[in-house]
């Protein structure tokens, strides 16, 4: 027995580190980390843009504020009326529009969407028909629309110059000099531009009502199409690396597309563009511009027309 515990006692002092042995070893590895290029565990200088990055989401939610243009021309041989002047809903009133991405690697994956609507009243300015509703000159008139959108989207970063990867075809490594010095000393990027591809598909709705309340009468179009669409995207980016008081960074970005509407083979247009004040690494104020153009046929009756205005909210990234 006293043999059996005298051999567990040596086993295990040898293998226990002396303690002679710890400083050494201690004083080894500071000497390592204080080596010329030596990279500080969690240092933003360990980091390289594009490599081993966490998957993203982005939201952006606000008021848009758009103005209807275009003309409108419904029922057999109605008129075509000017959207900005001749039926009440030259107005702008506030609507609310809204995207959100989630971001893996170079690809993008997202919805969109918008609500918007005015109405109003006046004295007609200009006679003809709108559907069955017979309008003179001076006619007391009531106008009124609606318009929403809801809507998918797919990226694909083709060039991130300031990237280990530039381009989508490009090596590992093909700018990791670039890339290893691309963030600020609070971790952020200071530069960061990525161009995308784009496609996606859309459901959109409009009506539009007139009603002639001098000869009481009314008539509406009322339609719902689907898109395909193809495009491309711009999304920037910028540091400021603690220079710029309760401003992190900047995020500028532009995504344009176009495509034939469903299933009246007429185009669409989107534009959404923006730059977003990040205050934190979360959250930040944003202003932009939206744009949707779109022709609309349904027998007789057709809407050349667009929505296009102004875009304030907040920009949520994780």
């Amino acid at each position: 027995m006293v043999t059996l515990i005298v051999a567990g006692w040596l086993m295990v002092q040898a293998a226990e580190p002396s303690s002679a042995s710890l400083p050494s070893a201690v004083s080894s590895a500071a000497s390592a980390s204080s080596m010329p290029g030596a990279i500080p565990p969690g240092s933003s200088a360990a980091r390289i843009l594009g490599v081993a990055e966490a998957p993203a989401v982005t939201a952006d939610v606000g008021v848009w504020v758009p103005r209807l243009t275009g003309t409108a021309q419904v029922g057999s041989g109605g008129t075509s009326f000017d959207l900005n002047d001749d039926l009440a809903v030259e107005g702008s009133s506030a609507g609310v529009a809204g995207e959100f991405a989630v971001t893996i690697g170079r690809w993008r994956v997202g919805g969109m969407g918008f609500s918007a609507s005015t109405s109003g009243n006046e004295n007609a300015v200009k006679g003809g028909t709108f559907g069955d509703t017979n309008i003179s000159v001076g006619d007391q008139i009531k106008g009124s629309y609606s318009a929403w959108m809801a809507g998918a989207e797919v990226g694909y970063v083709v060039y991130r110059p300031s990237a280990d990867e530039p381009w989508a075809w490009s090596d590992e490594g093909d700018n990791r000099d670039a890339a290893s010095k691309a963030f600020g000393a609070n971790g952020r990027p200071l530069f960061d531009p990525q161009f995308l591809l784009l496609g996606g598909a859309l459901l959109f709705h409009y009506d539009q009502t007139v009603e002639n309340v001098t000869v009481p009468s009314s008539s509406s179009f009322d339609r719902t199409v689907g898109c395909l669409y193809g495009g491309a995207g711009l999304d920037v980016r910028i540091g400021f690396d603690g220079r710029v008081p309760l401003v992190q960074d900047l995020r500028i970005y532009a995504n344009a597309g176009v495509g034939p509407s469903i299933p009246d083979a007429d185009i669409i247009w989107l534009l959404r563009a923006g730059i977003a004040f990040m205050i934190n690494e979360n959250i930040g104020v944003e202003f932009g511009y939206r744009l949707f153009d779109f022709d609309m046929q349904d027998g007789p009756s057709t809407v050349d027309a667009g929505l296009r205005g102004l875009f304030g909210g907040v920009s949520v990234r994780f």
